[in-house]
């Protein structure tokens, strides 16, 4: 898919996001910010390969900026008070600009299968690395290459499927960090990726009025699973809900991957 292709695919979707299309998409966006408020994570690995079975992933791709960037805004606000021990990462957020150009190319020139295997690889692996437990033994606190190194492929990720978190949050989580600054660096993280996404969207013309309109709806019911996920979160086993956000990330990551073969 080179940039006509993407663009051919931009001009249909006003045909594609009918308003049951946007309904499934809202209720889809519900899910996601659920996952979101329960695990602090999760909200894009869900939603753009469920979506993905209704729109073509570029879209499912740019309709995520949104909510995203609203429930990391929260997430940003709800642990402000770790901002000055952020300020260390900032290697990490330049590898991630570095990096995303180099992604674009991969999501201007791949194909719709390719996409969704490489979607659906990028999810799985990530799954099952978590849920593995497997957690390197890096140190106390990143040091500057590693941030830098991390920063870069995940913006690579980021650019060819809007994964930023891959494999940002596996390095994160295997330091020392205190779950507040883990979380606001995760919110920054998410929040650059989700604005240099969106200009590299809207400059191949996949991010216009349809996906923008269908992008603002899907907000309320984004911020209200993540409210309702937040206030679960204390009162739920942390172990099983984990399970339970696996579970549905490699479903959906599984169907994404069988999709092109069937």
């Amino acid at each position: 898919m080179d940039i006509a292709g993407v663009g051919a695919v931009a001009a249909s979707v006003e045909e594609t996001l009918t308003l049951s299309t946007v309904a499934i998409l809202a209720a889809l966006y519900l899910l996601g910010g659920f996952v979101k408020g329960t695990a602090a994570f999760g909200q894009p690995l869900v939603v753009i390969p469920l979506s993905a079975f209704f729109v073509p992933i570029p879209t499912a791709i740019a309709i995520s900026i949104g909510p995203i960037i609203v429930s990391n805004l929260v997430q940003l606000a709800q642990n402000r008070s770790a901002f000055p021990r952020v300020k260390r990462y900032w290697p990490f957020y330049l590898g991630i600009v570095a990096g995303m150009p180099l992604g674009f190319e991969v999501l201007v020139s791949a194909s719709q299968d390719v996409l969704s295997l490489l979607v659906g690889t990028a999810i799985l692996v990530f799954v099952m690395v978590r849920a593995s437990g497997y957690r390197p033994q890096l140190g106390p606190s990143p040091n500057g290459r590693v941030l830098v190194g991390t920063g870069l492929a995940s913006g690579v990720s980021a650019g060819a499927t809007s994964f930023v978190s891959f494999p940002s949050l596996l390095v994160f989580t295997s330091y020392e960090i205190e779950r507040r600054e883990f979380a606001l660096a995760a919110a920054l993280m998410f929040l650059l990726s989700g604005v240099v996404l969106s200009g590299g969207l809207a400059a191949l013309g996949v991010l216009g009025p349809a996906e923008f309109v269908t992008a603002l709806i899907c907000m309320a019911p984004s911020a209200a699973g993540q409210w309702l996920g937040q206030r679960l979160r204390d009162r739920l086993e942390e172990r099983a809900l984990l399970r339970a956000v696996y579970l549905l990330l490699a479903a959906s990551a599984s169907g994404l991957i069988l999709r092109p073969l069937l």
